[in-house]
């Protein structure tokens, strides 16, 4: 018998899943600030929502103190990733205007 996960735990495991999908990204490039947010806060010892809160948090950071080393698809990763944990703690997902580096915002 295969047990299924709760929909909660399958979010935690996509959040995991881009964590991952970072930290590798970010190796091969040898992006050390972006990696240095994400070991941070990640790997998660736990699920709870403080924990989710603080790597959603820490992203946020990133994202806004140094996206200029964050290319498109980072920074929409970083996005999915806000988006996946406001829904996990519990927070509407705030609506954000996606700009190109250099880009200055309307």
């Amino acid at each position: 018998m295969m047990a299924y996960l709760s929909e909660r735990e399958n979010l935690i495991e996509q959040v995991n899943a881009i964590c991952l999908r970072l930290f590798d990204t970010w190796c091969e490039t040898r992006n050390v600030t972006s990696l240095a947010y994400l070991m941070h806060c990640w790997p998660l010892i736990d699920s709870t929502p403080n924990a989710l809160r603080h790597l959603g948090e820490t992203m946020r950071d990133l994202r806004r103190h140094h996206a200029d080393q964050l290319d498109e698809r980072g920074f929409r990763t970083l996005c999915e990733m806000a988006d996946l944990i406001d829904e996990l703690v519990g927070r509407p997902a705030r609506t954000v205007r996606l700009v190109r580096v250099g880009e200055v915002p309307e």
